[in-house]
């Protein structure tokens, strides 16, 4: 019988997708309507076709109602098409990012060439994502959030 005696001091303290702390967060669970695998800590948008079904945003999604941030797992790489998925609708997560500036920033869509979607801290040739802000800045990377996808009455 052995014990462990070291411990990895260099390990990663947060992953994408990963909730960054213990707070109260409100976490749904919603099926993907799409072909191919969902990403940890992607932003997933309703499916017009039913409240329970999500997809993730193109071009044209509109992104002032978002559905959450998807969560991470620890018994899979990632969410597979037309799986059930736990998407944070409340909360605080860790994302990848583009160059973000200051904490409380806005956090933005910028959708790339082939249709994909990623995080921005850069107003220039995004979409605003109502409702979520930067917690941290970064020159590209790992950036945890705080969304709040709830709204309130129009």
């Amino acid at each position: 019988m052995s014990m462990q005696t070291d411990f990895y001091l260099d390990r990663e303290r947060s992953q994408i997708g990963q909730k960054v702390d213990s707070m109260p967060a409100a976490v749904v669970s919603v099926t993907s309507t799409g072909p191919a695998p969902i990403p940890f800590g992607a932003l997933v948008v309703f499916d017009d076709t039913d409240p329970f079904l999500c997809k993730l945003p193109v071009p044209d999604s509109p992104l002032d109602k978002p559905l959450g941030i998807t969560l991470r797992q620890f018994h899979c790489q990632s969410y597979e098409a037309k799986s059930s998925i736990a998407a944070m609708r409340k909360g605080r997560v860790w994302i990848n990012a583009e160059k973000v500036d200051a904490p409380g920033d806005g956090v933005y869509i910028k959708f790339l060439a082939d249709g994909s979607a990623i995080f921005s801290g850069s107003k220039a040739d995004t979409t605003p994502l109502k409702g979520a802000i930067f917690l941290d800045k970064t020159e590209g990377g790992k950036v945890p959030i705080e969304v709040d996808f709830f709204g309130g009455l129009s």
